[in-house]
C-alpha cells in the first residue's frame, strides 16, 4: 500500500474585502431606493428630511460601492474586459452592464429631488453654494408623477442589482455555503439594515436636528424587520449550506455567536428607539456593524473552509490598501461625500402638495 500525500500550495482568497465593502454599499444603494421610492408614494407619511437622507444614501452608495469593486477585480484591465468581451451567460457580465445603469439612475433619482434645495443656494452668501446651485440646469420643473415614475425605475434597477450580486456568489457550485437559494435572500434582507443605519447617520449630518417621529417610526420598523429575517434566514444559511459543523471550530464558534448577537440586539434595540440623537448614533453604528459584519462571515470567511483539506484555515485581515487602510479609506469617503452633500439640504422641510410644486422663489419642491 502506497500513501501519497496531496499538497497544495498557499493561493488568494477569490474574494478579498474589497468585496465584503461592495456588497455592503450597493446594497445600501439599492436598500435606499426602494425605501426612497415608498417614502416619495407615501409622501404624507415622510418628511422631505428623511426622504433627502435617503436620496443622498442611494446616490453616494452608488457611487461609492463601484469603486470598491474595480478594486476588487486587482487589475484594472478587468473593468473595461467585461464591456469588450461580454459573455451573458456570466453573471458578473451581466452585472457590467447592470451596474452603470443603476448607478446612473440613482444619481439623477437623487439630483431631481434636491434641485429646489440646490436652487435655494442661488441666494447664499457663499460664493461657492451660489457656484453649486447652477447644478439645477435651469429653472425647469419635473412633475411629481415623472419623478415616482423615475424613482420606480430606479427600485427595478435596483432589484437587478440584488439579483445580479446575490446570484454571481450563489452559483459558485464549490462552496456549499454559497451555493444555495438562502444566500441571495439573506444578502437582500440584511441590506436594509445597511440603508437605515446610514440614513440614520445622515440625518445626523443634515441642518434639523429633530427628527419626526413619523420618521423614527419608518426607518425603525425598517431596521426591526430586516433584522428580524436576517436573524431567521441565518441559521437556515448554515443548515442548508451544510455549515452546522463549523461551529465546532472556535473561531466559527464565536464569529456566529457575535453575528447574532449583533442582530438580536438590533432587532430589540428598536422596540426602545425614540430618536434621541444619541440613540440614532447608537443605532445607525449597530445597523452598520450588524450588515458589515454578516457580509463579512458569509462572503469572506467561508472562504477560510478548506474544499480538499480538513480543518479551517484562518485568513489574517492586512494592514494595507487590500485591509484595513482601504475599509477606513472607503468609509471616510463615503462621510466626506455624505457631510458635503448634507450642506445642500433645505434648512426646514417643505409642505406636501398633490398638486403642482411651488415657484423656486418660495422655494418650492416635489411634494
Amino acid at each position: 500500500m502506497t500513501i501519497t500525500e496531496v499538497l497544495v500550495p498557499a493561493q488568494q482568497v477569490a474574494w478579498l474585502p474589497w468585496a465584503v465593502q461592495y456588497f455592503f454599499y450597493i446594497g445600501s444603494a439599492y436598500g435606499a431606493a426602494v425605501l426612497f421610492a415608498l417614502a416619495l408614494f407615501f409622501n404624507h407619511r415622510t418628511s422631505h428630511q428623511l426622504r433627502t437622507a435617503l436620496a443622498l444614501v442611494l446616490a453616494i452608495s452608488a457611487m461609492v460601492g463601484p469603486l470598491a469593486l474595480t478594486a476588487e477585480l486587482h487589475q484594472p484591465g478587468r473593468a473595461w474586459h467585461f464591456f469588450a468581451y461580454l459573455t451573458p451567460w456570466s453573471w458578473m457580465s451581466r452585472g457590467a452592464l447592470l451596474l452603470p445603469l443603476f448607478s446612473m439612475l440613482a444619481v439623477v433619482t437623487a439630483w431631481l429631488y434636491l434641485r429646489s434645495d440646490l436652487r435655494r443656494l442661488a441666494i447664499s452668501p457663499s460664493s461657492l453654494a451660489r457656484l453649486l446651485s447652477r447644478l439645477t440646469l435651469g429653472n425647469w420643473e419635473i412633475s411629481n408623477g415623472a419623478l415616482k415614475i423615475i424613482s420606480l425605475l430606479t427600485l427595478l434597477s435596483g432589484l437587478s442589482i440584488a439579483l445580479y450580486t446575490g446570484s454571481e456568489v450563489a452559483v459558485i457550485r464549490s462552496r456549499p455555503l454559497w451555493n444555495q437559494f438562502t444566500s441571495p435572500l439573506i444578502w437582500f434582507v440584511s441590506a436594509f439594515l445597511g440603508t437605515g443605519g446610514l440614513t440614520l447617520l445622515l440625518l445626523l449630518l443634515l441642518p434639523v436636528k429633530n427628527v419626526a417621529r413619523q420618521d423614527i417610526r419608518f426607518i425603525s420598523k425598517t431596521l426591526s424587520f430586516s433584522a428580524l429575517l436576517a436573524c431567521l434566514l441565518f441559521p437556515l444559511w448554515l443548515v442548508n449550506g451544510q455549515g452546522l459543523s463549523l461551529l465546532n471550530h472556535d473561531i466559527w464558534l464565536w464569529r456566529t455567536g457575535l453575528l447574532m448577537v449583533l442582530l438580536l440586539v438590533s432587532l430589540l434595540a428598536n422596540y426602545r428607539f425614540s430618536g434621541g440623537l444619541w440613540q440614532m448614533a447608537a443605532m445607525s453604528l449597530l445597523s452598520i456593524a450588524a450588515c458589515w459584519y454578516l457580509r463579512w462571515v458569509t462572503i469572506l470567511d467561508v472562504q477560510t473552509i478548506p474544499r480538499y483539506d480538513a480543518g479551517i484555515y484562518p485568513n489574517p485581515l492586512d494592514w494595507g490598501s487590500a485591509g484595513v487602510l482601504g475599509i477606513v479609506g472607503m468609509a471616510g469617503l463615503w462621510l466626506a461625500m455624505a457631510a458635503v452633500t448634507s450642506e445642500i439640504a433645505a434648512p426646514t422641510d417643505r409642505t406636501n402638495s398633490s398638486s403642482s410644486f411651488t415657484q423656486a422663489s418660495q422655494g418650492g419642491n416635489h411634494e
